[in-house]
């Protein structure tokens, strides 16, 4: 592994965790030795991209990062504005843009229609990977290896539609790497459905764009959602995607 892959994977590390990590357990998560990740911790340090923490032993990312991420995040959002807003006028709906974060995924920008929902998705707002139609359109476009690592030991239900079951939710990723289409039907929130197709975006990274709307609206508009995610997605295939999840 190069420097820079070490030091990845030590980043990584510090922005999946609820709190500051020792270098113990830094070497423990990442596992490399423990001498490799204080001389990794070091060279970060130094430039701010960690730092510790004055209250408790270990670090967290520090504000260096943030010159990277800020500038990232705009042109994300500059790169994506003008399909969001086609997809928008199309549907009527909700359109929503998100990326990994972590072992999560978090909506990072929306385009409200005028029927807009209230107090569901936001901005900033962050699903569970399995739970979701957008962290099941952006873990398609993984090797079930990497699935494996990011999925928790234990899936959690979040509504009596909610996936737990390994097997079945693998079924389902294989059907969404042929059709490019994850449907949520109150799998996350209930009262609220979704539609989402993930791809790497023109920034390069992996995203997924999803339609957004109450369980009211959504079988009469579930085709015309699919349909309409080949405005951002032209690997979409509507017909088998309505099939698969008998949405017609």
């Amino acid at each position: 592994m190069t420097d820079i892959g070490r030091a990845t994977v030590v980043l990584d590390a510090i922005a999946e965790s609820a709190g500051p990590l020792t270098l113990t357990e830094l070497s423990a998560r990442t596992r490399l030795p423990r001498s490799t990740v204080h001389r990794v911790i070091q060279a970060l340090e130094g430039e701010l991209y960690v730092v510790r923490v004055p209250e408790r032993p270990g670090y967290v990312l520090g504000p260096g990062l943030l010159k990277f991420g800020m500038n990232a995040h705009l042109r994300l959002l500059a790169a994506n504005r003008a399909r969001l807003a086609s997809l928008a006028r199309e549907v009527s709906e909700n359109v929503e843009l998100a990326v990994f974060s972590g072992r999560e995924v978090v909506v990072v920008d929306q385009i409200a229609s005028p029927e807009r929902l209230k107090g569901v998705t936001k901005v900033g707002r962050s699903f569970s990977l399995h739970a979701s139609c957008i962290g099941m359109a952006l873990l398609a476009q993984l090797p079930d290896a990497r699935v494996a690592e990011l999925l928790p030991a234990r899936l959690e239900r979040f509504t009596p539609n909610t996936v737990t079951d390994r097997d079945a939710l693998m079924a389902e990723l294989a059907r969404i790497r042929r059709s490019h289409v994850a449907v949520d039907v109150e799998e996350h929130d209930i009262g609220i459905c979704a539609v989402a197709t993930g791809m790497t975006g023109p920034t390069g990274a992996l995203q997924a764009v999803s339609v957004v709307m109450p369980t009211r609206r959504f079988k009469a508009k579930a085709a015309l959602a699919v349909e309409s995610l080949r405005l951002v997605n032209r690997l979409v295939e509507p017909d088998l995607a309505i099939e698969q999840h008998r949405l017609a």
